[in-house]
């Protein structure tokens, strides 16, 4: 494996890094004094070979054994079907003609236990809940139907990020990143042609300086603080300001996602499933199947999982839990010196997806098309989901689901 590695030297890299690590925490800063001394930043650019299997951490020690992928490198051909301008292309559901003309909104969201219950990920048609560092995990949320005025707590991007709003076209609102992640960022595919102006890319991130308010009334910009809680936690997001912002910036433009397919009958095959816990380091989350509703729903550490904007338990149509490669990277995250996790969502891996009572085996792909991930069974078929939201579990190869 070779692993480039560059140290930049300059007088303002230990002001701009203090202020990156703080901003990712979410935390509302100023520009430091000037640094008289000569500082070092360390950033990591990811190995152009097949990478070591470094995972976190596993809290049970029964497993799927799903196959090993090779990451290659970030597809950039674009998928050629169109999609239905009357369907939600996330939800297989009626999208009026308006919010059918919008780029969707992937909004970073915190899953601290000081920010439960979290506002509006109820109502988000997809959401992604992946590792952060440290054993925690975070989401990434996704709005096309629904455009709630408050979504959060708001936190830093992480690396799978730079993939998401690729996969998905959607632009993406986060409250900063690690120096690490930025340059990442930077060369992803979702900056370019910008010349290097973040206004001019996908992204609105908080430690810019210019996209947030410190208050909600009157505030015109992506996110805004609110008073009753205290930093990080006290940041919050509007997809109305988003969508205004990608507007300005020529960006909001509709999705061309087309990848998934939906059907109200469940398909043949798969085996009864009323609950399936995902056994993350930081506690287990649960889903448990609902007949009534035809629904599944949310708990965390055997407590449901409520939502602050809806008032009630956050449910989901689709659990889909993806197996896919892990790999501690020497980027440093947080004040606490945790490692960020590159998580390669290319290529193709394992799944698990659960409707209507039922676990599908399946293999997710994504290749050849760079927005674009899709669900198939042993013989290469695309699997439907059920029509509703959906949440993606993103696991290590050889975390522990267990379902019954």
């Amino acid at each position: 494996m070779t692993l480039r590695i560059h140290l930049f030297w300059s007088k303002a890299a230990l002001a701009v890094t203090l202020l990156t690590l703080l901003s990712g925490c979410g935390v509302s800063t100023q520009a430091p004094a000037p640094i008289t001394s000569t500082a070092m930043q360390i950033i990591v650019v990811t190995s152009t070979l097949e990478p070591t299997n470094t995972k976190v951490p596993a809290t049970a020690t029964s497993a799927p054994t799903p196959t090993m992928q090779a990451p290659t490198a970030t597809p950039t051909v674009a998928p050629t079907a169109t999609p239905d301008p009357n369907i939600n292309p996330f939800t297989g559901l009626t999208i009026s003609p308006t919010d059918a003309k919008t780029i969707p909104v992937l909004i970073k969201v915190s899953n601290s236990p000081e920010v439960r219950p979290q506002s509006a990920l109820a109502l988000a048609d997809v959401v992604v809940e992946h590792y952060s560092e440290g054993g925690i995990t975070r989401f990434t949320a996704l709005y096309h139907t629904n455009l709630p005025e408050r979504v959060g707590s708001v936190r830093s991007c992480r690396l799978i990020d730079i993939e998401l709003p690729v996969i998905f076209e959607a632009g993406i609102v986060c409250s900063g990143t690690s120096g690490g992640t930025r340059e990442k960022m930077h060369a992803s595919n979702s900056w370019a042609k910008s010349g290097g102006d973040i206004k001019k890319t996908l992204w609105m991130v908080g430690d810019q300086g210019y996209f947030e308010c410190q208050q909600y009334a009157g505030c015109t910009l992506p996110m805004y603080r609110t008073p009753e809680t205290y930093a990080p936690h006290n940041l919050f997001a509007s997809t109305h300001n988003a969508l205004a912002e990608l507007e300005a910036r020529d960006m909001n433009k509709p999705t061309t996602f087309n990848t998934w397919s939906f059907s109200t009958k469940p398909p043949d095959g798969g085996k009864g499933a009323s609950s399936v816990d995902v056994l993350y380091s930081s506690g287990t989350v649960g889903w448990a199947y609902d007949a009534a509703s035809g629904a599944w729903a949310r708990s965390i550490g055997g407590v449901p999982h409520s939502d602050a904007v809806v008032g009630r338990q956050i449910t989901a149509s689709n659990v889909i839990v993806l197996f896919v490669n892990h790999v501690t990277t020497l980027i440093v995250e947080d004040s606490g010196g945790s490692h960020g996790i590159e998580i390669q969502l290319w290529g193709e891996g394992n799944a698990q997806l659960f409707r209507d009572g039922k676990q599908y085996d399946v293999r997710w792909q994504r290749t050849g098309n760079a927005s674009g991930l899709k669900f198939v069974d042993s013989n290469g078929a695309e699997l439907p989901m059920k029509p509703g939201n959906s949440w993606l579990e993103m696991v290590p190869l050889d975390l522990a689901v267990k379902s019954k």
